[in-house]
């Protein structure tokens, strides 16, 4: 059995009193609150007992919490954070490796690189700098909510934290010690700099994309 119009008026609000507004959740809670509530009349429930019944089924959903993955200031209902933790989980083990494998290669291996390396490590510092600053306040001034803008707010503060990082070593302007070898810690901070760039890149394209699939201006 469809519900009525009314009917779903109904599901809707219980929603909109959530305040939960990442659009694609939304629709797809949406979708599956409808489809309980119709299971359950086609077992002969009333409207009023079925969607009793699926409310109490999703209002644990709601309940607020956070993520290993974003850190304990990051509380959101459990079903965004769950599937937030889902999509970033790749790319946590991604950063991680980025920013300690360059460390464990370099500290404990001397290679020789050109003097060029300085120079082109310095060019795509200032390129990550500008685009996650870029990235930061089209985040911020975006007033439409999805997964994806989520990840990205839980980025910020290791995004300040790099680029307070990538502008001290702009500054300094030598990747290589007194030795001449390259540093592996510096690399290492640096190239798990560029990873989060390249993730918050990502996430970010993803956030546009659900914008344009939902069709929302």
């Amino acid at each position: 059995m469809e519900l009525t119009k009314e009917q779903l008026q109904r599901v809707e609000h219980y929603l909109d009193k959530k305040e939960f507004n990442y659009i694609d959740l939304k629709l797809e809670i949406l979708d599956h609150m409808i489809s309980d509530i119709e299971s359950c009349i086609n077992r002969e429930h009333s409207f009023e007992e079925a969607f009793k019944i699926t409310i109490l089924k999703w209002d644990k959903h709601f309940d607020e919490t956070a993520s290993f993955y974003f850190g304990l200031m990051y509380h959101e209902p459990s079903i965004l954070v769950k599937n937030a933790s889902k999509i970033f989980k790749p790319f946590y083990f991604w950063y991680l490796t980025a920013c300690f494998l360059p460390m464990l290669i370099f500290t404990n291996f001397k290679i020789v690189f050109p003097n060029l390396l300085n120079q082109l490590l310095y060019a795509i510092s200032v390129f990550c700098l500008i685009y996650l600053l870029f990235i930061i306040v089209k985040n911020i001034r975006s007033n439409i909510k999805t997964t994806y803008s989520y990840i990205l707010k839980t980025q910020y503060y290791i995004i300040f934290n790099l680029i307070m990082f990538l502008s001290y070593s702009l500054l300094k302007l030598n990747y290589f010690n007194d030795e001449g070898n390259i540093n592996g810690v510096f690399l290492g901070f640096h190239i798990a700099g560029f990873a989060v760039t390249y993730i918050c890149h990502y996430f970010y394209k993803k956030h546009k994309e659900t914008i344009k699939k939902y069709k929302i201006s």
